[in-house]
């Protein structure tokens, strides 16, 4: 019922800084955060993502999920077009900037895509890096949707299927196939 409440409920297993893990509830509590600082609930949430981000971008399909306590889960749930999910690569793949105008902050997106310490270098600040060689980042989701972006091909891949854990283990060099088809 509240996804946010619930990761901060946990008991620490590491000292912060220590050990690196995934963790789907860390996002969830900065969702959370950021709907406080927005003026929380579901419905004030919603309206600042269309109007600061979905509107802006043109995404037109953008559905955010919350949970019963009105909070955005931020982890997991924006449902979306591909047209739409590639408009939000190619907004990452530019800067944050949208039709000229800067909506992230500059140094935003360079900072997404450093790693993040402990994690081996296969992630940064909610993205995933170089799934298809040393520039690439994405967004991946639960049941094996991505949004890859390129820089150095200057390339937005979107994939929507669904797949359990064993049919996206074949994807990752699948995706490293096909991006190098754009050198």
């Amino acid at each position: 019922d509240d996804v946010a409440a619930y990761a901060e409920s946990r008991d620490l297993a590491h000292t912060p800084g220590t050990h690196w893990n995934y963790s789907s509830g860390t996002t969830n509590i900065i969702a959370a955060i950021a709907g406080r600082a927005i003026g929380g609930g579901a419905e004030e949430t919603r309206a600042y993502l269309d109007r600061e981000l979905f509107a802006k971008l043109g995404m037109r399909s953008a559905t955010p999920r919350f949970d019963a306590a009105g909070t955005f889960i931020g982890s997991s749930y924006v449902f979306a077009s591909a047209r739409d999910f590639a408009r939000f690569g190619l907004f990452y793949l530019r800067d944050g900037t949208w039709d000229g105008e800067r909506i992230l902050p500059e140094g935003w997106v360079d900072h997404a895509r450093t790693t993040t310490p402990g994690s081996a270098g296969e992630y940064g600040a909610h993205w995933w890096l170089r799934l298809a060689g040393d520039d690439s980042f994405h967004c991946s989701g639960f049941q094996g949707q991505y949004t890859l972006c390129s820089p150095s091909r200057d390339l937005v891949i979107v994939r929507l299927g669904v797949s359990t854990p064993e049919q996206r283990e074949p994807l990752l060099p699948w995706f490293r196939e096909l991006v190098t088809l754009f050198d």
